[in-house]
């Protein structure tokens, strides 16, 4: 294999722009059949229904059963069975579903199962705990099959519930010595998300979260294109990105206001670098919203 494929968010699925979906293992089978190790480019919460057998994310190999949950984050490679006997589905959502709507950017890195550096990947719930998420992920995938008609507060408000409840599951330790070399990385890759939540809006240069880290930028850029499946400019360019949607979404700033606000050299540079990446005008994004 020379290189892991790498499965992005298939946004119009629904022929409407939706981040989010639940689907359903067997739905999705034919593609672990084509690529069984594949790395995803957005979150992803696996609920096991039904089977027993050996998953691997990263380097964290697992055995799953019923009531189990595979948490992984974008950039994290999975390893199926190729003919895998498991049954269940998968949520999967961009972070920008939910920041979209909640002003804190702080929301899902907050979340102990979802953080870089976490000591598994795997949670289990108990009957009636699973037997509850089980409900609203059906509720959730109810409303999406709404197409046009679905209502995307009621997908957030399940989608933060779902995560919220998560928060209660027990988060299953894995005894693997594969994953003590790559400890320290996630610890760098941790300390570097951080350093950017803190400073994106002021220091968007590489050099100044390397020299932090205390480490190059080659290097800094190859362990976050591993971890996060995107090189450390593009990981600061996507904050600084969705910052201006929340400024253009929840105030009334001018575009050469934010601008300012977001230290980018010119207005028309910011109009340039937002067309560029979201395919519209800031002006064309909030009169959208």
């Amino acid at each position: 294999m020379k290189s892991i494929h790498q499965y992005n968010f298939y946004r119009k699925k629904y022929a409407i722009d939706l981040l989010i979906d639940v689907v359903a293992i067997k739905d999705f089978k034919k593609f672990i059949e084509k690529n069984p190790t594949h790395r995803l480019s957005y979150f992803d919460l696996t609920f096991i229904v039904e089977g027993n057998e050996e998953l691997v994310i990263n380097d964290s190999k697992m055995i799953v059963k019923r009531g189990d949950i595979v948490c992984s984050i974008p950039g994290q490679v999975w390893s199926w069975q190729e003919n895998t006997k498991l049954e269940g589905y998968a949520l999967v959502f961009e972070e920008d579903f939910l920041l979209s709507f909640f002003m804190d950017r702080y929301f899902l890195r907050n979340l102990s199962y979802l953080q870089v550096h976490r000591p598994s990947p795997l949670l289990t719930a108990n009957e009636e705990q699973f037997e509850i998420l089980l409900q609203h992920l059906n509720s959730l995938r109810s409303e999406i099959l709404k197409l046009a008609d679905c209502n995307t507060d009621i997908l957030r408000a399940l989608l933060y519930l779902i995560l919220s409840l998560l928060g209660n599951c027990e988060l299953r330790a894995l005894n693997n010595s594969e994953q003590k070399p790559v400890i320290i990385i996630y610890r760098y890759i941790e300390s570097f998300t951080s350093l950017v939540d803190a400073n994106f809006m002021t220091k968007r240069d590489l050099p100044f979260y390397a020299d932090k880290l205390f480490i190059t930028t080659n290097y800094l850029n190859k362990i976050a294109k591993e971890v996060l499946g995107s090189t450390a400019k593009k990981y600061i360019l996507n904050k600084t990105i969705q910052e201006s949607k929340n400024l253009l979404n929840y105030t009334s700033l001018s575009i050469a206001e934010i601008s300012d606000k977001l230290n980018i050299e010119t207005p028309s540079y910011f109009v340039r670098m937002f067309r560029k990446h979201t395919g519209m005008t800031p002006k064309t994004f909030r009169n959208n919203c």
